[in-house]
């Protein structure tokens, strides 16, 4: 290619962010980890995923409103486009989207504009910096690109879930301040109410602490990996959305008493959740701790504490909307 594209993955549980970071930073837009998670929402996201009477499964962190991103990405000063398509072929067998979504990319990398595409090398986010025409595959940074190297075949994308997302910044503006404190502030709420993802009954927002509490009080299997995982996506989302509230209560003085009351609910939030990722750590999921009545009954109360301070940010929130 005739332009280098130096955007590289930033480290971040939830590889989105992290691909959306290194997007920015190399745009010369560099913003701080937690005003990337609480801007674009992805400090707020929590899905459950369940299926098959398995609960908690590692495609949670994932499944989201992919369509809002580009909205909730523009807070960032930066305009963004996505492609995006489902599809159910066979992997290996021609594919008119996934050969629309190639030429999408290729168009942008040729024009020296990195692309953040999800489901390379692992079911995580990375940053497309460049293709081989020859070997069909992109160049990519994933998350495990430093032990497999950055090549992802064309012929192993998508894999099995069928998913083809992907995000390619337009141009850099101002956006309006009090719109995107509003825009984010709701965003918050709209996950908390379960909003941030398809109507399909997937438990999600506060409600999935407390279907995931549930299925630890009973005999439901409790996906070990997904469980772990989805423990430790959350808890560093919320350790972000703090730090976003925070910033924004010593930014903006006039609303900085409801900011500290959100604040510090969602700090007790991770405190709740905190012995949970020691309980079931990952990737290793905790071995048999995940199938002790014991330990299950005590993680089932951790989750419902952390929904109660969960559900006084929000109220916290909707008086910083009043505010605004």
């Amino acid at each position: 290619m005739a332009v280098p594209i130096t955007a590289r993955l930033v480290s971040n549980w939830t590889s989105a962010a992290g691909a959306l970071q290194g997007i920015l930073e190399a745009a010369g837009a560099e913003l701080p980890r937690h005003a990337v998670m609480g801007l674009s929402g992805h400090a707020w996201h929590l899905c459950v995923q369940t299926r098959d009477r398995v609960t908690a499964l590692a495609g949670g962190p994932h499944d989201l409103d992919w369509a809002a991103m580009v909205e909730r990405y523009a807070r960032t000063g930066m305009r963004f486009e996505r492609f995006a398509a489902r599809i159910s072929t066979p992997l290996g067998e021609p594919n008119p989207a996934q050969d629309q979504a190639i030429a999408w990319a290729i168009e942008r990398l040729d024009a020296g504009t990195p692309v953040a595409g999800f489901d390379f090398h692992l079911h995580e986010w990375s940053i497309i910096y460049g293709y081989e025409r020859e070997r069909a595959g992109f160049t990519v940074d994933s998350v495990i690109a430093g032990e497999v190297g950055p090549f992802a075949s064309w012929d192993d994308w998508p894999s099995a879930t069928g998913i083809i997302e992907l995000f390619a910044p337009v141009e850099a503006f101002e956006p309006d301040p009090d719109e995107v404190l509003a825009g984010a502030i709701e965003t918050a709420l709209d996950c908390f109410a379960g909003k941030d993802g398809a109507d399909d009954g997937q438990p999600r927002g506060t409600a999935a602490l407390d279907a995931w509490a549930d299925a630890m009080d009973s005999d439901v299997e409790i996906d070990r990996a997904g469980n772990a995982y989805t423990l430790a996506v959350l808890q560093a989302a919320r350790l972000d959305g703090a730090d976003f509230l925070q910033a924004l209560a010593v930014a903006i003085p006039d609303i900085a008493e409801p900011l500290a009351v959100a604040e510090r609910a969602v700090r007790d939030e991770t405190q709740a959740l905190a012995p949970l990722t020691t309980l079931f750590p990952f990737p290793t999921g905790g071995h048999g701790n995940v199938n002790s009545p014991g330990l299950r009954q005590a993680a089932g109360m951790a989750l419902r504490r952390a929904a109660n301070h969960e559900r006084a940010a929000a109220v916290a929130m909707v008086d910083v909307l009043k505010l605004l």
